[in-house]
């Protein structure tokens, strides 16, 4: 499976630098910054933490922030793929989405905050992650080390959404 990795490097005044790898190949010290300034970050969470709950209400407004949407996406993807080498490399996979992966990795919140379900190729239909692998990693040392004991047994949890049913 051919993977691309984004990683944060370092945080910057106005984002991160951060290094992508391309099956391999690595393209230092790319400049990603969130693409939307603050009001258009409060269209975008309104749309997905308020407006989904009344879809009936505000079409309009939604309709906007939909197109928006793709916007960010496209503009995450130049910032990302701006290296001219670097997209020719992605261009080399994008023939087959279904077997590609993205792996985001980051210490930071704000780097992991970016919508990067957006992630848009302009030449394509839709947001990559519909026929992309996305996985979010936090490089972030964790600080409590846990010991397992070897079991013969796995325990699987599993949790089912259900209707609940009145009288």
């Amino acid at each position: 499976m051919p993977v691309i990795t984004i990683r944060e490097e370092q945080q910057v005044n106005d984002g991160f630098l951060a290094n992508v790898r391309i099956d391999g190949r690595d393209y230092p010290n790319i400049k990603i910054s969130d693409p939307f300034l603050k009001s258009e970050e409060d269209s975008l969470e309104w749309y997905f933490e308020q407006w989904l709950q009344y879809p009936m209400l505000y079409t309009t407004r939604a309709a906007d922030v939909v197109v928006s949407i793709r916007e960010y996406g496209e503009r995450l993807f130049d910032q990302i793929f701006a290296d001219r080498n670097a997209y020719t490399d992605y261009v080399g996979l994008r023939n087959n989405l279904g077997t590609l992966r993205f792996e985001i990795e980051g210490i930071n919140p704000e780097f992991q905050a970016l919508h990067w379900e957006a992630l848009r190729d302009p030449k394509l239909p839709r947001p990559l992650a519909v026929d992309c692998v996305m996985v979010r990693k936090s490089t972030k040392p964790s600080s409590v080390m846990a010991d397992v004991n070897p079991s013969p047994t796995l325990n699987v949890l599993m949790v089912t959404a259900g209707k609940t049913l009145q009288k």
